[in-house]
């Protein structure tokens, strides 16, 4: 059990295992306090107090591993410098009947301000107009209604619960596949798991998270929140979702670096069907496989890889599956249906289907599968290469990766194809990052070329397509894996006098 505010006590997980399983917490340091320091002069611009903690979650960058996490399988992820940091305050209302708030603030003026109660929340996710991006503060509010649902928070109306003030910085380029939108959510949680005296492992804190992302409507796998709290500081991570979600530290070759290059077309996957149409061609095949296969539970099998387990199979079994079994050409809502032997109706209301346009859409399930299995095997090929010590043949992974993504899963976009064009011969690797139609691409170059392959992507991408002749590092970046979630305690303020005793 974990004790919250004014004496309620929550159910929560078992914390009695390693220190190291709990999302750190620590004094603020001065680094901390210069990285927050536009979100501290915010906050006191707009609350007129000192913030009492910090809320820091970085982004990542995916290595390799694309559009298979919602299906199962491993991905190679690790977090970057960039980051979502928080200041925070919560405040008790005298008025017991006073029902508690939300105020958000951004350092970046051109997003308003934000305020509504908390018993509130769900009705304002569950309103949002379809095919419209999110406002900016939705994610916060995704990440805030799914520890109060989880919790049960709400079961007294919202009262007796802290209000929160906060104010938001981040340095995480938006719409680019680095994660902003789901570090803005586990930031939100975390925010609103500390104020109601909750404390939760990373593992848990991460599935927690990925739930609550759905709110805005995707069906995401669980990659992005999984690094967020997972991460270490100079290790990438392999991060396995069956049976359990858990990470292995995987140290990369010392000789090689990441660059990440923003193509600047940006991806909202929020903003249309299109990535949930891919998690439902997935799914529809991987019914298809059960159902062919004779399993009469066919449609408890949401994942390929469970669906692998179940019948033992190798990834060469998978791919001769699926040549035996579906076919090239795409399908049809109604060839499906009768695969499945349901009526269009029927197969229309399961709960993906109803978030896409079912009966319009081509199904690609054959490109779409075919991407999967093989990527799930580059996935362990890639770690292989990492434990050699062999940047080239992990180069080589993510070229194919790439191209699988372009041609068969059909998420890439003409810029990222450029990009990749260019550092063929000049990088051992490179590959777009993230759920794709836009954003960024990841290039693992020889640390002694560096500095040449950096000007041969501004002098032939940045300059040429977007006039740039100098591009900053919010485009063309050096990356090193980072540290995960964080929370830090302002000393001078009365959470951190407790916090301090605590220890």
């Amino acid at each position: 059990m974990a004790t919250g505010g004014e004496g309620t006590r929550y159910e929560t997980f078992d914390t009695s295992g390693p220190e190291d399983d709990l999302i750190p917490q620590q004094s603020a340091s001065m680094k901390i306090k210069i990285r927050g320091e536009k979100s501290i002069e915010r906050f006191q611009e707009k609350f007129g107090t000192l913030p009492e903690y910090f809320v820091q979650v970085p982004g990542r960058v995916n290595l390799i591993g694309e559009h298979i996490d919602y299906c199962g399988y491993g991905v190679f992820p690790m977090a970057i410098e960039q980051d979502v940091i928080l200041s925070c305050r919560k405040v008790f209302n005298n008025d017991e009947n006073c029902l508690s708030t939300l105020q958000i603030t951004n350092t970046q003026r051109q997003y308003v301000d934000y305020e509504c109660r908390l018993d509130q929340i769900k009705h304002i996710l569950c309103s949002r107009e379809e095919g419209k991006g999110p406002e900016w503060y939705y994610y916060f509010l995704c990440g805030v209604e799914g520890v109060l649902q989880h919790f049960s928070l709400l079961d007294n109306g919202g009262k007796k619960l802290p209000s929160l003030e906060i104010s938001l910085d981040g340095s995480i380029p938006q719409s680019a596949g680095l994660s902003s939108s789901s570090a803005v959510v586990c930031a939100a949680a975390l925010a609103t798991i500390l104020v109601n005296g909750i404390r939760m492992r990373k593992d848990e804190m991460a599935s927690l998270c990925a739930k609550s992302e759905r709110y805005i409507g995707t069906e995401g796998g669980g990659m992005d929140q999984a690094i967020a709290m997972l991460a270490s500081s100079g290790t990438a991570q392999l991060i396995e979702f069956i049976p359990s979600l858990h990470g292995e530290k995987v140290f990369l070759p010392s000789t090689a670096v990441f660059v990440i290059a923003n193509c600047l077309a940006k991806a909202n996957k929020a903003a249309s069907s299109a990535f949930n149409i891919r998690v439902a061609e997935c799914r529809l095949g991987t019914w298809i496989l059960g159902k062919r296969n004779g399993i009469v539970d066919w449609s408890n099998f949401n994942r390929l890889k469970d669906l692998q387990r179940y019948l033992g199979f190798s990834f060469n079994d998978m791919k001769a599956l699926l040549d035996k079994e579906i076919h090239p050409e795409s399908y049809g809502s109604s060839d499906i249906a009768e695969i499945l032997e349901l009526n269009t109706d029927q197969l229309s209301q399961k709960p993906l289907m109803k978030k896409i346009p079912f009966e319009s859409t081509r199904f690609e399930l054959y490109n779409r599968l075919k991407h999967v299995v093989e990527e799930a095997e580059r996935v362990q090929l890639f770690r292989k290469a990492c434990e050699d010590k062999n940047p080239g043949m992990m180069g080589e992974l993510m070229y194919q990766s790439h191209w699988s993504l372009s041609k068969l899963y059909d998420c890439s976009h003409p810029f990222l194809d450029t990009l990749v064009k260019i550092s063929e011969g000049s990088a051992f690797g490179a590959r777009l990052t993230g759920a794709g139609w836009g954003g960024c691409m990841v290039a693992l170059v020889d640390q002694v070329h560096i500095h040449a392959y950096l000007e041969l992507i501004t002098n032939e991408f940045f300059k040429p397509i977007h006039g740039m002749d100098k591009v900053d590092q919010r485009h063309l970046f050096v990356t090193m894996p980072g540290q995960g979630a964080t929370i830090y305690f302002n000393e001078y303020t009365e959470i951190g006098d407790q916090w301090k005793m605590e220890r």
